[in-house]
């Protein structure tokens, strides 16, 4: 209806005397601003049309900011602190360091871990994961300091309690009274002298700290987001778009002018009613 309307406004005007392309156009916006109602009506005859129209130019808005920050990171990447007294999986020397930032509470995280872990499991000379906490929930952050607790006396177990945790997610999130965490525990053979004596190491929340604050300086704020040397992938993917996005950023590595097709991830915004 918009467009018919516009289309015999400017039949109108072109029929009032030859004039340029300029001419026509603030013709047409002064006969808009004279008659606004004729804009009006036709909205609201036409509001699923409107919505689709904008909704299009968000969706093609937001695809120009993705391939532009990839751009950006290809020719300037992150650069995340690596710590040696945390836990990794895979080679230090791979080619590839995937650094996850992650809540143990977010759907999307389960989701992420399990295509990064097996990525990682299956080929650990071509990747190394560093995991890192954006906790989002009060006991996401009880979470990870557990996790981190373990791995000061045990590595495997820590990333054992990892799988564990993000598989019993629903029940952990109303787990009021600790008793699926202490089942938990149990099945993956945590002291819970050493437990605690790690969880009252203060230097467990200078590692949680540091990994928010470093969020918070590339701009990441969902989870999961996905360092990939140093460029960001900011939502669960697919195991094969994930994988194609690796292969994307290895080959436009310095060349950041390259045009590039950046699928968007599914990111925890409201998680709680994912669960």
């Amino acid at each position: 209806m918009l467009k018919r309307i516009l289309l015999i406004l400017s039949v109108v005007v072109l029929f009032s005397g030859c004039v340029n392309k300029q001419m026509l156009k603030e013709q047409i916006a002064e006969a808009i601003r004279e008659n606004p109602q004729i804009v009006l009506d036709a909205m609201h005859e036409s509001s699923v049309d409107m919505l689709e129209i904008v909704e299009q130019g968000i969706d093609q808005r937001e695809k120009l900011k993705r391939e532009a920050m990839f751009a950006k990171e290809i020719e300037n990447p992150y650069q995340p602190r690596v710590w040696a007294e945390r836990p990794t999986l895979g080679s230090p020397s791979a080619p590839v360091t995937i650094v996850e930032y992650t809540d143990f509470l977010c759907p999307y995280c389960s989701k992420g871990a399990k295509v990064v872990s097996k990525l990682v499991t299956a080929q650990p000379e071509k990747y190394r994961l560093i995991f890192k906490h954006l906790p989002m929930h009060k006991n996401s952050r009880e979470l990870a300091l557990v996790f981190e607790a373990i791995a000061q006396f045990d590595k495997t177990k820590a990333f054992k309690f990892h799988d564990l945790a993000f598989e019993n997610q629903k029940q952990l999130y109303e787990d009021k009274e600790g008793v699926v965490l202490g089942e938990i525990l149990e099945e993956i053979d945590v002291n819970p002298d050493q437990l605690q004596k790690g969880l009252n190491d203060p230097k467990l929340q200078e590692f949680l700290l540091a990994d928010e604050k470093e969020a918070g300086e590339f701009r990441i704020n969902a989870t999961p987001t996905f360092l990939i040397n140093g460029v960001s992938v900011r939502g669960y993917l697919p195991a094969d778009k994930f994988e194609s996005m690796i292969d994307m950023i290895m080959e436009k590595s310095g060349k950041a002018n390259v045009p590039v097709e950046t699928p968007e991830g599914e990111v925890c915004e409201d998680c709680l009613n994912q669960m």
